[in-house]
């Protein structure tokens, strides 16, 4: 027993190494090198068009008609992006926000801003992509779609599709475990057992994964506008209460994203590297720039007359997830100062909520981070079974994943999240190495697309006109 205990241990011991490293100067280069070229591939779409991606995106919301015609051919853009979101707004949002800022300091929330910026044209290339290459699902409902589909039919690199899914695979399993670790971690703080609430998230999980995309997205296009609404205007009270600080938090923020300091470590100051690390893998596990797993949900909706014009959500779901939520949450922990106590995760937030709200901020960060931790996961399983259902076309295989899905969900009831947190950065890392490389090479194609959307503003016609 104690030779496995020291095997598993010398084995965890190198993952976090390879961790160090790769979420160091070689995730920047790729990663934000990445999106930077990207951006210039798509011609900054993002800062460019921003006006024109909003009204297009929030803006279509209030045309009864069009959201109608959208909803009656299938799952919306809408009803498609809210359950993307429901993935991307989660426990990252609050948990791994409060962890990025107590490990690495004020400035690891500027590097969750760069990662945002370039997460737009990253996400944009990959939604566009997924929905270029998707087709119908032979077997079931919605479509086979993301990475696999335009490494395989795209970049015409089976080996590389494949070994892109295995990773993706395998980190999507381990990230339903940091969520429910999550979940149970801040329940347990407040008397509820954990194994009351292993039951009832896995009872959750399993009654969503057996009514598919449709049955999530009917529970995420309602869920995730309103949990949104509650967490931005509870936020924006806490920082409207600090705003006397802001000028002390800004410079804390900048002068720390070059410098370092940790609360955890007695101020003895994080290395610039460590807040680095921590603003690029928070923020990509927050936004999942890179990773493809929203790029699979993306291209579930029905009702899509180009793929740019999926992108454009993808657009918008990176900035209210980054720039909005993240932001909001990193301001309520700085400006409050709460930073500085030594707690880390969701506990800074809960803290920042309690610092104006008393006692019933706390608990009402703590219902917060609960929906929005099983949102993430219900939305991580739709998105697990899309991308082994294209990779394999094996029923057999997808239930057997599913099923490892939800053990994984268990453990992370009954284990520490932050043990879990080192192996998703461990296959997120190696995942956005694959990616953000093959959508540079499909570069020719994704600015063929995007330059005649944009050049047009969306006017299918005068596209049509165009093609001939």
């Amino acid at each position: 027993m104690d030779i496995l205990k020291s095997v598993l241990q010398g084995v965890y011991g190198f993952v976090n190494a390879v961790v160090d490293w790769v979420w160091g100067l070689p995730i920047l280069i790729v990663l934000v090198g990445g999106g930077i070229i990207l951006t210039f591939v798509i011609g900054g779409v993002q800062f460019r068009h921003f006006g024109f991606i909003m009204k297009s995106t929030v803006g279509s919301l209030f045309d009864k008609e069009e959201q109608a015609r959208k909803k009656a051919a299938g799952i919306s853009p809408f009803q498609a992006v809210t359950a993307a979101l429901g993935s991307t707004i989660g426990t990252g949002n609050i948990a791994g926000v409060g962890s990025a800022i107590a490990v690495g300091g004020p400035g690891a929330l500027f590097w969750m801003w760069i990662c945002g910026i370039v997460a737009m044209a990253i996400k944009f290339a990959e939604v566009t992509m997924s929905v270029r290459y998707r087709q119908k699902n032979p077997h079931g409902e919605g479509y086979l779609a993301g990475p696999f589909m335009y490494m395989r039919d795209g970049l015409k690199c089976k080996p590389l599709a494949y070994a892109f899914t295995t990773l993706s695979l395998l980190t999507l399993s381990t990230i339903g475990g940091v969520h429910s670790g999550a979940i149970s971690d801040n329940l347990f703080a407040v008397g509820i057992p954990r194994i009351a609430t292993c039951l009832v998230v896995t009872a959750i999980v399993i009654f969503v994964m057996l009514g598919g995309m449709k049955r999530l997205t009917k529970i995420t296009d309602k869920m995730v506008p309103a949990m949104s609404v509650v967490y931005v205007i509870c936020a924006v009270i806490i920082v409207g209460a600090n705003i006397g600080n802001f000028g002390g938090a800004l410079k804390e923020i900048f002068v720390g994203a070059f410098t370092g300091r940790a609360a955890i470590g007695g101020f003895a100051g994080a290395a610039v590297a460590a807040t680095i690390r921590q603003g690029l893998a928070r923020g990509v596990f927050s936004n999942d720039a890179g990773l493809g797993l929203q790029a699979t949900i993306h291209a579930q909706a029905a009702a899509i007359d180009h793929p740019a014009q999926q992108g454009m959500w993808a657009v918008f779901e990176t900035f209210f997830d980054t720039i909005v939520i993240c932001s909001l949450t990193g301001f309520m922990i700085i400006f409050s100062g709460v930073w500085q106590l030594g707690e880390t995760g969701a506990t800074l937030s809960s803290l920042a909520f309690g610092s104006v709200l008393g006692t019933a901020g706390r608990y009402l960060c703590l219902f917060c981070l609960v929906l929005f931790a099983i949102s993430s996961i219900i939305s991580n399983a739709q998105g697990l079974r899309i991308q082994a259902t294209a990779a394999t076309n094996s029923k057999v295989f997808v239930n057997i994943l599913l099923v490892f899905f939800i053990l994984m969900v268990v453990a992370g009831c009954m284990s520490s999240m932050t043990d879990i947190f080192v192996l998703t950065d461990f296959g997120n890392g190696l995942v956005i190495f694959l990616n953000v490389p093959s959508l540079i090479l499909l570069g020719g194609e994704l600015r063929k697309l995007t330059k005649e959307w944009f050049d047009h503003k969306g006017d299918l016609d005068a596209i049509a006109m165009e093609r001939k």
